[in-house]
């Protein structure tokens, strides 16, 4: 969810202490500082609905589930990011305000974004060792495209469309229903 470009700080610490002075949030991906913008109804929902989702199947396990409030710092990339949702398993610190070793992404697609999610974030997603899986959510058809890391480190593409298909998550052992995910969308009223 951009909006307007800025210079880059130069280094990704330098980027972080700037950005935590700030009133907005900002993304740096590709050398590029981007304001991060609202999204759509649609996108909140099915964005909210996803995390509901994952939070009540992963209630109690060492993993937690964050928001867009937390940022994800690729240093191989050079990239600080906000995913609509995350996944990390490990320790926690209520304090940490970001963190580099997600399991799992999920980016809700929006029409303004969806080139930048798709192609310079994917870039920076992938060059995090430890994160497994990066996933794409449509706001316009109950579909979800994956990007997904191999035993051999090299990343596959997966689909799942169809209210009456569920996602598959065994790195954190959950499997979500669509048609959870996109409940009381225009998605699901339409169909």
């Amino acid at each position: 969810m951009s909006a307007t470009a800025l210079v880059a700080p130069s280094t990704i610490d330098a980027f972080l202490a700037w950005e935590q002075a700030q009133e907005l949030r900002y993304e740096l991906v590709g050398g590029v500082v981007r304001v991060m913008a609202g999204g759509s109804e649609g996108h909140d929902r099915i964005g909210m609905y996803f995390g509901a989702a994952l939070i009540s199947r992963l209630r109690g396990s060492p993993c937690s589930v964050h928001g867009s409030n937390l940022k994800v710092v690729s240093r191989a990339a050079g990239a600080v990011m906000y995913p609509d949702l995350l996944v990390r398993c490990g320790p926690r610190d209520d304090r940490r305000t970001s963190v580099d070793d997600p399991g799992l992404v999920v980016e809700v697609l929006f029409e303004g974004t969806a080139r930048h999610d798709l192609i310079r974030k994917r870039i920076a997603y992938e060059a995090m060792p430890g994160l497994a899986r990066i996933v794409y959510v449509a706001v316009d058809e109950a579909r979800i495209d994956m990007r997904v890391r191999g035993p051999d480190g090299h990343w596959r593409d997966e689909t799942v469309t169809g209210l009456e298909a569920s996602v598959d998550l065994p790195e954190i052992g959950v499997t979500v229903p669509l048609a959870e995910i996109y409940a009381d969308s225009e998605v699901a009223a339409s169909a």
